[in-house]
């Protein structure tokens, strides 16, 4: 046996203490990397527990070994019946089974396959469920993690939202009429292909009045406002375009966020609307004692009051129809003596109106500083002489018609107070500060071009957009004379009574041809009534008399016709009305000029003595 000398032994001791050192500094080591692992594993452990989906390991066999609450929550089972006994595929719906043991598969061999898709499984009580799952291998292993998380309500909503588009597409794209949605901004999200159609383009992101108006200003029957305010508003319209009636329907589509935007379906409806105006006709016809008379083979001799079978009254007939049928504002253009008034008139008592009154308003012959309170009445004490409260034409009018002749007389002021009460806004009398609601219709008549007072400054452009919705053109008569014969025999039966009058010869009724009628109607009734009369045919053209050039009126009375002083001043002054309206073509503003009376004092007296 060797004996070691001390400097060895003292080497071993050494070299024994350097190993013992070693040990104690790998123990150390690995008891801080056993203390790490262990919290790794902890905060692992806590995140895999609490991520909220249902999270799980499975093996090489597809055994899952471990499983979290999420899984136990989202299945029925729990982790003691699941982990190291129950295998991922004993949860896949059967009709995706043989697609994720492929999944599982080829992720094994390296072959493509999806780390993300959608499947369905089967929870313990069989109820399926959609879920969308992630999966990944653990690196160095064959072990596999994965979790879920449940969009059965999310499909389901999906799926709803799905059909509800495709519901909306049937129907908008089906809707024979134009439909569009615009926002509050007027600017287009929506059009169906109808109205793409008419717009010309798919206008999305303009603006709804320039695209499909083709106007610089919102449109004046826009119910925008209305309809942001959560309102549904229908209404009736005739195109002044197309003169074709629609019906529009402005609903409200209430966004997520609380924003709305307008839905508007809109149809033509002109066919339905002549077919509601003959069956109304037909009915009023049998109910009334003829209102108005029918030809009937193909054409209408006379309406109401209103004379005449050539094709412009027809035309005139049928907006008179149309115009009855609905309760849009009407205006009627037409030379003084064509008739306004009896158009009116025929439009009221064919309407849903009839049982109420019908108020004439002759606008240039009040007074300025009267039309207020002439229109919307005074309360006692508003002014000196207001002695009791007085309804005014508004009042009068409340639920019936007010025909607004001579319409384009009506100040600038007036016509903003008048563009109130069309819009329902309302009206208060003079000397109130109650607002007052009138339901009434207006009916509008007028001889002047409003376009070109809209230019100069005396005509408000708002209020001729509400009083313009339907228009009717009234022809003069030298544009009709193929009426005369109808119209002649109307006024002889009309005012010839039971005496018996000379007839018309063939040189008169030529005369009566001939003459280019600058009084229209009123000039041919008048004719007519001094005919029957007189038994003189005596028309209002030609030079005028010497006693009509110094401005006297020639008297035309048999003395055994005079029977007191009274009578004959009455009809003598009847007769220099006459005489003066038919001199100045029957403008009554001139007529009244020249006989030194205002318009209010002519009208009155063309009324008493049924002169127009």
């Amino acid at each position: 046996m060797e004996i070691k000398t001390k400097e060895q032994l003292a080497t071993e001791v050494v070299q024994l203490h350097a190993k013992i050192a070693l040990m104690e500094h790998f123990v150390r080591r690995h008891e801080k990397e056993r203390a790490a692992f262990q919290e790794s594993e902890a905060r692992y452990r806590t995140v895999f527990e609490n991520t909220g989906a249902g999270t799980f390991v499975k093996e090489a066999d597809m055994t899952l070994s471990m499983v979290n609450q999420g899984f136990e929550r989202l299945t029925g089972y729990t982790k003691a019946e699941i982990e190291d006994r129950m295998k991922w595929t004993d949860f896949i719906h059967a009709d995706d089974r043989q697609r994720m043991i492929q999944y599982h598969a080829d992720r094994r061999h390296n072959k493509a396959a999806p780390t993300e898709l959608e499947l369905r499984i089967v929870d313990r009580q069989g109820a399926v469920r959609d879920v969308y799952l992630k999966l990944g291998l653990i690196p160095g292993t064959q072990r596999t993690i994965g979790s879920f998380v449940d969009m059965t309500q999310l499909k389901q909503a999906r799926w709803e939202t799905q059909e509800g588009k495709a519901l909306f597409q049937a129907i908008v794209e089906g809707f024979e009429g134009f439909l569009y949605v615009c926002g509050p901004d007027y600017r287009l999200a929506y059009l169906n292909p109808q109205c793409r159609r008419r717009v010309g383009r798919n206008a999305i992101g303009e603006i709804c009045y320039r695209a499909i108006h083709r106007r610089e200003t919102p449109c004046l029957f826009c119910v925008q406002d209305q309809v942001q305010k959560g309102q549904t508003v229908r209404f009736e319209m005739l195109n002044p375009k197309d003169q074709r009636w629609y019906q529009s329907i402005n609903s409200p589509i209430h966004h997520v966020g609380g924003k709305s935007s307008l839905l508007a379906m809109v149809s033509d409806i002109n066919d339905r609307k002549y077919a509601e105006a003959a069956l109304q006709a037909a009915g009023i016809e049998a109910s009334t004692e003829n209102i108005f008379v029918l030809n009937r083979d193909t054409e209408r001799q006379r309406f109401g009051n209103i004379v005449g079978k050539s094709p412009a009254m027809q035309k005139v007939y049928e907006q008179i129809l149309s115009a009855a049928a609905t309760n849009a504002t009407v205006i009627i253009y037409g030379e003084p003596g064509t008739g306004k008034e009896l158009v009116a008139n025929a439009i009221h008592d064919m309407s849903e109106r009839r049982a109420h009154r019908f108020v004439p308003v002759h606008c240039g012959a009040i007074p300025e500083n009267l039309i207020e309170s002439e229109f919307f009445g005074y309360m006692k004490g508003a002014f000196s002489g207001a002695d009791a409260d007085k309804e005014g034409y508004v009042d009068f009018a409340n639920g019936g018609t007010m025909f607004l002749d001579e319409v384009g007389e009506i100040s600038l002021h007036m016509q903003i107070k008048l563009l109130r009460v069309i819009e329902g806004i309302g009206f208060t009398p003079v000397g109130s500060n109650q607002v007052r609601q009138s339901d009434i219709r207006i009916i509008a008549a007028t001889n002047r071009d409003l376009r070109e007072r809209i230019a100069k400054g005396l005509f408000r452009e708002d209020f001729f957009y509400r009083i313009h919705i339907l228009p009717i053109q009234l022809p003069p008569l030298r544009e009709r004379k193929e009426d005369l014969p109808l119209l002649i025999d109307h006024f002889l039966k009309l005012y010839g009574g039971k005496q018996a009058l000379p007839p018309l010869t063939a040189k008169m009724l030529e005369r009566l041809r001939q003459h280019d009628w600058p009084g229209n109607v009123r000039e041919l009734q008048n004719v007519i009534i001094r005919f029957c009369s007189l038994q003189v045919l005596e028309l209002g053209a030609g030079p005028p008399s010497a006693s009509m050039a110094m401005g006297v009126p020639t008297l035309r009375y048999r003395m055994e016709e005079v029977k007191d002083l009274k009578s004959l001043v009455a009809g003598y002054e009847k007769q220099v009305i006459q005489q003066t309206l038919e001199k100045h073509l029957w403008h009554r503003g001139k007529a009244a000029k020249q006989l030194g009376l205002d318009r209010k004092t002519l009208f009155a007296k063309m009324k008493r003595y049924g002169i127009g």
